[in-house]
């Protein structure tokens, strides 16, 4: 019977192999032997080159149709391939070994999410020394550092990865009550063990021993997303933020709690002028006819806010009265339309005035907003443009 598991699997770590050509389509091969991984379950495909008849080609794309596996290679000159001839095959080392560890790391990351709060992974995506973790429930920043030192920790245990490959029969009798997350219904089902205390079902390239990872780093935790470095790029990534924190405590001549308590505050002073800008213009919503005037009969307002962003207009917009169309020159030069006038509507307008400006924009009929950036006196030309409807 021959062993048709991919090189991938069976010997991770090997660089190099000598290969048939069993299929071509153009500059698109298959091999008898599969040394490098296709796109899937978030892991990118390998990266690397073969060597035919004297050239050295590289291969830019891995991917599975029909559970084969295919290789796409980049020549600028035509080439002859023909099936049965022989072909090197080198790895990217580098690159497949940073998603091998980084495919581990997010293992084990997903273990102590799942043991220490019942937060299942819903997704996960790698790149070089990168994860991207999106979980089921979302959990405070101190709830995934918590995370974070129990899966560093565990790290320096040095556990081993092991690459567990049985029949559908085999795993139903002895491994499918032991798994975490999903189960398979394939006739061969491969799994991954970290130590003596995970088991999941996968398919990926992952490293020997956990100690290799050298290491988990948060970059930020936003919803349900949490992203991650790993190794050389976490230590790199972890540096950086310090030099920076460390330049921000001699700015303010603040150190750690002290100087967190200080940025805490300059949010919440942000947080209450944003709260003031938003009553203020309600405010002025309210009142709005003390400002109008009439364009072609109908009740217009145009005012200058410098300070205005999307967030404080679309705040106070229930504010508005019927039959009024405002518009605004905010923050970072970008023009707000609002309209609660059937007869005019902002979006009609911001498009006349892209066809005079090029300038970009859009919105609905109630709301739209462009910017005005190279525009001199845009509100002007809003009113040249309401005074031609």
């Amino acid at each position: 019977m021959i062993d048709d598991t991919p090189v991938f699997w069976s010997a991770p770590y090997q660089k190099e192999i000598l290969a048939k050509i069993v299929e071509v389509n153009e500059n698109e091969l298959r091999f008898n032997q599969a040394l490098f991984y296709p796109s899937g379950g978030g892991q990118p495909h390998d990266l690397g080159t073969m060597r035919y008849q004297g050239c050295t080609l590289p291969i830019i794309e891995v991917y599975t149709v029909d559970r084969e596996i295919w290789h796409k290679t980049d020549s600028k000159e035509k080439i002859d391939f023909q099936v049965d001839e022989d072909v090197q095959l080198e790895l990217n080392w580098n690159h497949r070994y940073n998603l091998m560890k980084s495919h581990t790391a997010q293992h084990l990351l997903s273990y102590f999410l799942q043991e220490m709060y019942e937060c299942e992974t819903i997704k996960a995506n790698f790149d070089e020394g990168k994860i991207e973790i999106e979980i089921s429930k979302a959990l405070n920043l101190s709830d995934v550092v918590r995370v974070l030192e129990e899966s560093n920790n565990r790290l320096e245990e040095d556990a081993d990865v092991k690459s567990i490959i049985v029949n559908q029969k085999t795993f139903q009798e002895e491994y499918k009550s032991k798994i975490r997350g999903k189960t398979s219904d394939e006739k061969r089902v491969r799994m991954i063990q970290l130590g003596d205390f995970d088991l999941v079902c996968c398919g990926g390239v992952h490293v020997k021993k956990l100690s290799e990872v050298r290491g988990i780093f948060l970059e930020t935790v936003k919803n349900r997303v949490i992203k991650l470095y790993t190794g050389e790029k976490g230590i790199n990534y972890t540096n950086r933020q310090r030099a920076n924190l460390h330049a921000l405590e001699e700015i303010t001549e603040k150190k750690d709690s002290k100087l967190f308590e200080l940025v805490k505050n300059k949010l919440k002073e942000n947080e209450n002028l944003e709260e003031g800008n938003i009553l203020l213009l309600r405010f002025l919503f309210q009142k709005i006819h003390h400002w109008s005037e009439k364009i072609q009969n109908y009740s217009v307002t145009l005012l200058d806010i410098p300070t205005l962003d999307r967030i404080t207009v679309q705040a106070a917009l229930k504010e508005v009265e019927e039959e009024i169309f405002i518009a605004i020159t905010g923050k970072n030069a970008i023009l707000y339309l609002i309209s609660t006038n059937e007869r005019i509507k902002a979006n009609e307008v911001i498009d006349k005035i892209k066809e005079k400006t090029r300038a970009k924009g859009g919105g609905n009929k109630g709301f739209a907003q462009m910017s005005v950036k190279d525009i001199e006196e845009p509100l002007q030309l809003v009113r040249e443009v309401l005074s031609s409807l």
